[in-house]
């Protein structure tokens, strides 16, 4: 719990400087790099979510987003990407690190366990029962690199611009990747429910 003083302190933050100010002067006031924490952890909590789908690991990858960011401060320059991609650069690449451990610790589980039939797994549809989940389970199907584009652009509502600055491609990359991505999603998805998938990921 944050005391009155602290409070007070984000409070003059955000109502006397801009953000470059408080930046800066986070780099060797706790108080300030508090402020950015507020402002920035909701939207970064979302987009971690949005990827792994799992509250814990999603409260443990924000925390080291938080911490990197807090210890690497002083490498942060406006001249390169605004703070917010940076962040997002830095919480990208550790979903990418959780995702490549949980491939590997996969792979373990499967040379252990005894192979035993599994019946077919496809998320149930109903109309009365529509959420993110239920395209989450077919997002999550594609490949990492489409997962990322398509999490990016419709759910996070990044400009291709944005994006390439959180993951280091260029956008025409970008736009011939998100092309690709979604041709994959409407090939595993029923056809009776593309067009509630593109309600929810539209522009």
């Amino acid at each position: 719990m944050k005391s009155e003083e602290e409070k007070e302190q984000c409070m003059r933050y955000s109502e006397s400087m801009d953000e470059k100010e408080i930046i800066k002067l986070a780099k060797t006031d706790y108080q300030a790099f508090d402020f950015l924490y507020e402002k920035y952890m909701p939207q970064i909590f979302q987009y971690v979510m949005y990827r792994v789908y799992n509250r814990e690991v999603t409260e443990d990858i924000v925390s080291i987003v938080f911490y990197k960011a807090m210890k690497n401060l002083h490498l942060f320059t406006w001249r390169q990407i605004p703070f917010s991609a940076w962040l997002y650069r830095i919480a990208f690449n550790e979903i990418c690190n959780y995702v490549k451990k949980e491939k590997k610790q996969e792979k373990i589980r499967e040379n252990y366990l005894k192979e035993e039939p599994e019946a077919a797994y496809e998320p149930s549809y109903q109309n009365d029962s529509k959420s993110f989940k239920f395209i989450h389970d077919y997002i999550a199907k594609l490949p990492i690199k489409d997962q990322d584009i398509i999490m990016l652009r419709f759910f996070e509502k990044k400009s291709f611009a944005e994006i390439a600055l959180i993951t280091g491609k260029n956008e025409s990359t970008l736009r011939v990747n998100l092309h690709r991505a979604l041709k994959k999603l409407e090939s595993i998805m029923p056809e009776e429910v593309l067009d509630y998938a593109y309600r929810q990921i539209s522009l």
